[in-house]
């Protein structure tokens, strides 16, 4: 009798559980995977990339473009044109032209923090000009500009050659006080599309921009490492030190390390100065093969030339953050937490940052040079 009574309860429980459920059909819906928002004349364009199903299970892309007062407004125009309902549901990035970015995209993001529909996982980016021009391109090697955009910045994330911007993490740096965000740029190159660098925000607002080439020092100024590659370019006449110097003295010795791993730490000096200490393992990957890594007195020499400039480059990026006031590393938070008794407020820091004496001191240990060690 009980296990009747048991089995009559399973029943109930699965039948009220389906009635919750909310139906998908594919073949009667849109997905929208990609928007990109750009300003005109005062009112919002939005971009859409939708994948369309057949009943035989069979996707196509479409791209749509309107113009409205706001966002919202922009859906309804696009659902006007659409035989199926638009869903947001697998939306995977958020564009934004940079005309926009400069005037301001706080509003936008806490609308799509506010949206239901949307995972706070999705990436954000900024587009060198037009998100229009960028995703209404015409592209022979790429099927799907959505997921390849995606793709692109998803990969270079993972493989920490790019930082980390999803709308989880961009709308905690926007009310968090004492930090700005920042977010990758991508351009389109030809039939290509790249990553071009990383924006720079204060308030809200795209105040400044550093290229690609950089985003792994503004990591290693953000956060501790656990793998990567840098390219790096040392003095020539570091050949010198070899004992099979070659025939001739190069002008520059680039040289390629991977496998980093990173400890980054600050300390507190006074209220305008802190210590940046990064000590950095990595493997050496490729070097000229005149200098014999295999000895001591060579890889000291190889690591103190690194350490000068990783330094060097390290000092350059933070100086230009200061110039357009753009704490993208949470200095001021690391003030603010780590000083008893802080006063500190929002506004002072913004006077305090652009004047602030930053000492960087990199440390670093090649453990491993290859398959010849």
């Amino acid at each position: 009798m009980k296990k009747k009574k048991w089995f009559l309860l399973f029943v109930i429980a699965c039948l009220i559980l389906t009635a919750c459920t909310e139906y998908r059909v594919l073949e009667r819906i849109s997905l929208v995977t990609l928007i990109g928002y750009d300003v005109e004349d005062g009112d919002v364009t939005a971009t859409s990339v939708v994948r369309q199903i057949n009943p035989e299970f069979e996707s196509s892309i479409e791209i749509h473009s309107e113009t409205a007062e706001t966002s919202k407004g922009t859906r309804v125009k696009t659902d006007l044109q659409s035989a199926k309902k638009l869903m947001a549901g697998q939306l995977r990035v958020t564009l934004f032209g940079d005309d926009l970015a400069k005037e301001g995209i706080e509003e936008a993001i806490h609308t799509l923090a506010m949206n239901s529909e949307i995972t706070t996982s999705i990436y954000l980016a900024v587009v060198d000009g037009k998100s229009k021009t960028l995703l209404e391109g015409q592209y022979p090697n790429i099927a799907d500009v959505g997921q390849h955009i995606f793709n692109l910045i998803d990969h270079n994330i993972n493989q920490q050659q790019m930082i980390s911007s999803t709308l989880h993490e961009v709308v905690r740096d926007i009310y968090a006080s004492f930090r700005d965000f920042a977010l990758p740029k991508v351009k389109k190159s030809g039939e290509y599309i790249d990553i071009s660098g990383i924006a720079l925000f204060k308030d809200g607002k795209m105040v400044g921009s550093l290229p690609a080439s950089d985003s792994f020092y503004v990591l290693l100024i953000r956060e501790n490492i656990n793998d990567g590659t840098l390219q790096l370019v040392l003095p020539g006449e570091l050949a010198e030190s070899s004992k099979n110097p070659p025939n001739y003295q190069p002008e520059e010795l680039p040289i390629a390390i991977d496998a980093i791993k990173t400890k980054r730490d600050l300390k507190i000096i006074n209220e305008n100065e802190i210590d940046l200490s990064i000590s950095l393992d990595c493997r050496l990957l490729e070097i000229h093969s005149s200098l014999a890594i295999s000895d001591k007195k060579i890889t000291e020499k190889i690591e103190k030339e690194i350490n000068k400039k990783i330094e060097s480059e390290i000092e350059r990026i933070i100086k230009y953050s200061q110039e357009v006031n753009s704490d993208i590393f949470g200095f001021g938070e690391h003030f603010y937490a780590f000083t008893r008794n802080s006063k500190l407020t929002e506004e002072k820091w913004r006077e305090i940052y652009p004047n602030l004496k930053v000492n960087v001191k990199i440390d670093t240990e090649i453990i491993r040079s290859g398959v010849f060690e």
